[in-house]
């Protein structure tokens, strides 16, 4: 009889984590999270910080995912803040491979990491293989991935560089919802920007994927880029909305958000060849095909 195969997550109380966990619990795998506030019976307690841990189960673990990470845009991005956003991800991945030594069957790990690492002063489509920027995401990105490059003759290992998120149980488009919701949808800035995006689902089978084939290095993990006025436009559309206003002036944002305006201020074309060439098809490789599914649900 098979060993049914565990699978521990970091940062599984998230977003992606959940949603994560609902599929390969559907696959027949054990799952459980780390939590600094353990407190179910799949939790398992944490603190990359302090670097402390309940190794009880560890040595169960089959694949490791690594999602662990304070939230990007909820916050201005202080001084302290921007420490707290690079050393939630670095600490916590360079822990995670200290603890792949307790873990005797591990075969495969995947590490999260961010789309926004380019050098944006190109105006170009980008490729896994181009150079990061130089700007504050662009170096945290560099940084993260660089943690996960410990895992370098412990197992396989994939980097997975994710765009916005589109799900409707939060994240991105819960903030993109709610002007809309009120009759206030508008562009941001000129509207012209790209944003590449990729809907949960395919996030979700992009990993499993990647476990399954055993891939091996850097992904960009987006099915598409479309502008800003398109995908502001094509939530109203499905919420039945007004969509009229001029644009937000990029200076308003500015001075709302400061540093981290570039969040959607930023123009970012991305190249997702190097998934599909690996033989990943995407289920919702169009907009209005990721949102007619989101918004019938």
């Amino acid at each position: 009889m098979e060993e049914t195969k565990t699978v521990l997550i970091a940062g599984g109380s998230g977003l992606i984590g959940k949603q994560l966990t609902k599929v390969f619990k559907e696959r027949g795998y054990l799952v459980y999270k780390l939590s600094r506030n353990a407190h179910a019976a799949d939790h398992i307690q944490w603190d990359p910080k302090t670097k402390q841990v309940d190794e009880k189960y560890l040595s169960r673990i089959h694949v490791l995912i690594n999602l662990a990470g304070a939230n990007i845009g909820d916050k201005n991005w202080t001084a302290s803040r921007k420490r707290e956003l690079i050393d939630s991800r670095v600490q916590s991945t360079e822990f995670l491979s200290e603890l792949a030594t307790k873990m005797p069957n591990l075969a495969y790990y995947v590490g999260a990491s961010g789309v926004n690492c380019y050098d944006l002063t190109q105006d170009k489509v980008f490729h896994e293989s181009d150079e990061y920027g130089t700007d504050f995401l662009s170096t945290l990105v560099r940084d993260w991935e660089n943690a996960s490059d410990h895992f370098d003759g412990i197992c396989p290992y994939m980097k997975l560089r994710i765009a916005m998120v589109l799900s409707n149980r939060g994240g991105s488009m819960t903030a993109m919802k709610r002007p809309v919701f009120f009759g206030l949808g508008s562009p941001l800035g000129s509207g012209n920007q790209y944003h590449p995006w990729i809907h949960i689902e395919d996030l979700c089978r992009m990993i499993v994927f990647g476990i399954d084939h055993q891939l091996e290095g850097t992904y960009n993990a987006v099915a598409d880029c479309d502008t800003n006025r398109t995908m502001m436009k094509g939530i109203a559309k499905y919420m039945q909305r007004p969509f009229f206003l001029p644009p937000v002036p990029s200076g308003i944002l500015k001075f709302i958000l400061g540093e981290r305006s570039m969040l959607v201020l930023s123009n970012l074309r991305v190249s997702n060849d190097k998934i599909k060439n690996a033989g990943f098809d995407f289920k919702f490789d169009k907009l209005n095909k990721a949102l007619k599914d989101l918004f019938s649900k």
